[in-house]
């Protein structure tokens, strides 16, 4: 498995494991950041804190639609559906930044709203990219990586 191509180029397909390993990679990044981040400088309900979240978001961004994105094209369905749900999590922190939203004591309506569009939008990548298998055979954006597996 190439890390490096999974999480950095968004053409070709990938088969849903290397979507899960990507994920949970990027994942697990984010959490050890922005946990470091609360426990060494206990910064993620000031400005500060929300610009630096906001900046981890944003690097991770791409990654995340690279991954993503490889994955659509093995379902044989445009790559660019995986920035769904990186702008609504970019859209969010951005909220979050300028006090529109985000506050854990107080949600406001539109907390609500983009909490619920962007599960909504997990649980379809989740089914999507996750659970159903891609295009057998050759598509559009390639061969099928899972040829010649069992």
């Amino acid at each position: 498995m190439d890390l490096g191509y999974i999480l950095t180029s968004a053409s070709g397909r990938i088969p849903r494991s290397q979507w899960w390993a990507g994920v949970l990679i990027l994942v697990v990044i984010s959490l050890v950041i922005n946990l470091l981040l609360t426990y060494v400088f206990g910064i993620m309900f000031t400005t500060i804190g929300r610009l630096i979240s906001l900046i981890v978001q944003l690097v991770l961004a791409y990654p995340f639609f690279a991954v993503s994105a490889k994955r659509f094209q093995d379902r044989d369905k445009p790559g660019s559906l995986a920035w769904i749900l990186v702008g609504l999590s970019i859209l969010s922190a951005l909220l979050t930044l300028i006090g529109v939203m985000g506050n854990p004591f107080q949600p406001g309506v539109l907390d609500w709203i983009l909490g619920l569009a962007s599960l909504i939008v997990a649980v379809w990548y989740i089914i999507e990219l996750g659970i159903l298998r891609g295009t057998v055979g050759s598509n559009t954006y390639g061969p099928d990586p899972l040829a010649g597996t069992a």
